[in-house]
């Protein structure tokens, strides 16, 4: 599948017993499937705190990678093309 957006990093997202922990950003993606799909069971290597939250090591987590996407590529007709074919309306001179 081509990309339509600039990718500026990935996001890297720590669930544990279904409750969102945090985040780290990277520049590489860590997993080929992106997003829910992509989730894995992992078990925590070592200590992780964020914000008032801690894990110790050997706790089993959820670990999901999310690409973070910028600005629309191609031309204004290829952008104009593909708000018209999303479900989404926009409002933008003809």
């Amino acid at each position: 599948m081509k990309t339509q957006f600039e990718i500026l990093g990935y996001d890297f997202e720590v669930y544990y017993r279904g409750k969102y922990y945090g985040s780290l950003r990277m520049q590489n993606p860590d997993r080929e499937i992106m997003g829910y799909s992509g989730r894995q069971d992992v078990a925590l290597s070592e200590d992780w705190n964020y914000k008032k939250k801690h894990l110790k090591k050997g706790t089993i987590v959820s670990t999901e990678c999310v690409p973070l996407c910028g600005k629309l590529l191609g031309s204004f007709k290829d952008k104009m093309n593909i708000l018209e074919t999303s479900k989404v309306i926009y409002n933008y001179p003809i």
